[in-house]
């Protein structure tokens, strides 16, 4: 696989991971405000609270379904460009398979000694 590619999946996997777990803080954060402060809202501004909190709840539920299904895609189409390159390049794919087998036998071996 292209090592770009591979770091360009990786850079734009991690920038919306981080983006969701800061806006899954700011969600549990409002949530825990919320509760903490239940005793002292009035009810109107309470519902208020509580609706806000529910709608980014659900915004945050949206992301991780973006993010879950844009992962998906990502390693659909991986799958595909590795399946593709051992199609055209057989013989060189069997050799990285016997070269890793080797150097994981080697690295266990050793261990065990």
């Amino acid at each position: 696989m292209n090592t770009s590619l591979n770091n360009s999946f990786q850079e734009s996997n991690a920038i919306t991971a981080d983006q969701l777990v800061a806006d899954l803080k700011k969600v549990a954060e409002d949530a825990n405000r919320l509760i903490k402060e239940a005793g002292t809202y009035p009810i109107e501004r309470l519902s208020a609270a509580r609706n806000q909190v529910e709608d980014k709840l659900r915004f945050a539920k949206l992301k991780v379904a973006d993010l879950r299904d844009a992962t998906a895609e990502k390693t659909k189409r991986a799958a595909d460009a590795t399946h593709q390159y051992v199609n055209d390049n057989p013989w060189k794919s069997l050799g990285i398979v016997v070269a890793a087998t080797a150097a994981a036998t080697l690295i266990l071996t050793r261990r065990n000694d």
